[in-house]
């Protein structure tokens, strides 16, 4: 990228330095053509009024939040009350500066081992929708997504997306991109057969091109929670 007659490059995985510039993740969002956060919403809204369920009702957990374009989007639909939480100060930074007054409040915490503090605030906020935006397929720890989903209300709603080939070809771990994706694919499935995670829709769709311009295809995942994930399952 080119600033002020300069050029600077980026590595799209370094998450620090994309959220300390301003807009520079959108714009890259936007160069590779990111469809994510506008599918995973727009999935997890027609589910919503597909149930005549109350979209100002919803109370969201958004991991992973980032910049903050998921809450974005929610937020056009009229969605009021959405926390985020990541890791990186910079991220919870980039969502206040880009999208300010989104996220009733934004968390930098790492939820394998969240403060007492944090971990009671967000129990005690009765959330009843999770979101979980392109960060299950190489990024999250499992343990990231165990602990909040266990933070979700009884038939709260869950929405994520993960690499097509991660739910449908979970018995070639030969060609999974991480040890994390593995680990998501047996949790996934192992949860649906137990009746804790009940799958409302799945839409396939590109995720965004790579720079050197090959496709990238996700699957985006719209269900409900049945019941919690028991401990050490």
């Amino acid at each position: 990228m080119i600033q002020n007659g300069v050029e600077t490059k980026y590595i799209l995985q370094n998450y620090v330095q994309l959220y300390s510039l301003p807009k520079l993740h959108q714009e890259i969002s936007l160069r590779l053509k990111v469809q994510s956060p506008q599918t995973i919403t727009m999935q997890l809204i027609a589910q919503l009024i597909k149930s005549k369920t109350d979209i100002e009702s919803l109370v969201v957990l958004d991991i992973a939040a980032g910049s903050g374009l998921v809450g974005k989007h929610l937020a056009s639909f009229g969605v009021k009350s959405i926390v985020g939480v990541d890791i990186i100060p910079e991220a919870a930074q980039a969502a206040e500066r880009e999208f300010p007054g989104v996220y009733e409040k934004y968390y930098v915490e790492d939820l394998t081992n969240i403060s007492p503090t944090a971990k009671q605030e967000l129990s005690n906020r009765g959330f009843n929708c999770l979101v979980c935006c392109s960060s299950l397929s190489c990024h999250l720890p499992i343990q990231v997504f165990i602990n909040s989903f266990n933070l979700i209300s009884q038939d709260g709603w869950v929405a994520f997306n993960v690499s097509t080939y991660i739910l449908d070809n979970p018995n070639n771990i030969d060609a999974f991109e991480s040890k994390k994706a593995v680990n998501f694919s047996q949790l996934y499935y192992k949860m649906v057969e137990a009746g804790i995670l009940e799958i409302s829709h799945k839409h396939y769709y590109l995720h965004r091109y790579m720079t050197n311009g090959k496709a990238v295809h996700y699957v985006s995942v719209v269900a409900r929670k049945r019941g919690n994930i028991p401990e050490n399952w």
